[in-house]
């Protein structure tokens, strides 16, 4: 049985559609079991649970053999703060983990330079990392790089829907951006591989571009035009202090681009392709499909 906390967020369900596929067996941990609904007529067994709460997520773990965990509260604020979801709901899941002698447990964090460790979020995983591999428990720890889901849509949005695209700095500097599919790819994969124990994958895209290819992208697939509005280093670098006590999650957001304005972030993907052979995501098709799949729903 393996056990998925966040699997009613993109990637989360994404990765227990995969296992579910392959016939293995998957318990949903929710706070919400209606959201769940999809992965359970499709055959997960969904418990509800929060993270926060050490005694929910003991029953929760009760017989299983995997722990995968792509929950986080980076949109989270107040009672579902980073602190509590990030750092106290995973250590439960982990001491829980322990106690039930899982097999595996796989824990979701992020490919970056460390000076990413001076947001809250990305140093919240940093501690994670050091947690579970002082646990005990057999681990594997996914490292993706940036999100097309996350940085892409937003210069998607920005040229479909506002005519207007926001670029952190000059947006020159070469950054590698994966597809949540191609991410639940590998983290399925992985459950169960020996060589993946005690070890941490690391998952990129085809692909390193800059943000103002990303946004040639866009508009040749699209059709659409937008007008480039740059965003000052400095200022991007002081923001973050002043709005952060009013929303800290635009505050990590801000931090993030900046960091992504002011340092190279590629990948070569060889190496992960060579191990898992998933067919990685270009962000041209990336960008083709989600057009397509928004196009539709509108």
């Amino acid at each position: 049985m393996i056990l998925i906390a966040g699997a009613t967020g993109v990637l989360g369900s994404a990765v227990a559609r995969r296992l579910l596929a392959t016939g293995r067996a998957v318990r949903v941990l929710t706070r919400e079991p209606t959201r769940a609904q999809a992965l359970q007529a499709a055959g997960a067994e969904v418990v509800k649970g929060d993270l926060r709460d050490p005694g929910s997520v003991r029953r929760a773990c009760e017989g299983a053999t995997h722990v995968l965990t792509t929950a986080n509260a980076f949109t989270g604020r107040g009672a579902q703060s980073v602190e509590a979801v990030d750092l106290e709901g995973t250590r439960h899941l982990i001491d829980a983990a322990r106690e039930q002698r899982v097999r595996q447990f796989v824990f979701t964090s992020a490919l970056l330079p460390r000076e990413y460790y001076a947001i809250d979020y990305f140093d919240a995983k940093r501690r994670n990392e050091d947690r579970l591999r002082q646990s005990g428990v057999p681990f594997t720890i996914l490292k993706p790089t940036a999100f097309m889901e996350t940085w892409a849509r937003m210069i998607l949005d920005g040229v479909v829907h506002k005519g207007v695209v926001l670029i952190f700095g000059s947006g020159q500097l070469p950054v590698n951006f994966v597809s949540v599919n191609d991410v639940a790819a590998v983290a399925a994969i992985v459950v169960d591989r020996p060589d993946a124990l005690n070890a941490d994958v690391e998952i990129g895209g085809p692909e390193n571009l800059t943000l103002l290819q990303v946004v040639d992208i866009v508009e040749r697939v699209t059709g659409r035009r937008a007008r480039r509005k740059h965003l000052p280093l400095a200022l991007l670098r002081v923001m973050p202090t002043f709005v952060r006590p009013f929303n800290p999650v635009f505050a990590r957001a801000v931090q993030a681009g900046a960091l992504m304005a002011s340092i190279p972030q590629p990948f070569d993907a060889s190496a992960m392709l060579a191990r898992y052979p998933i067919s990685p995501t270009r962000l041209e098709d990336w960008v083709r499909a989600t057009s397509a799949s928004t196009s539709t729903a509108a």
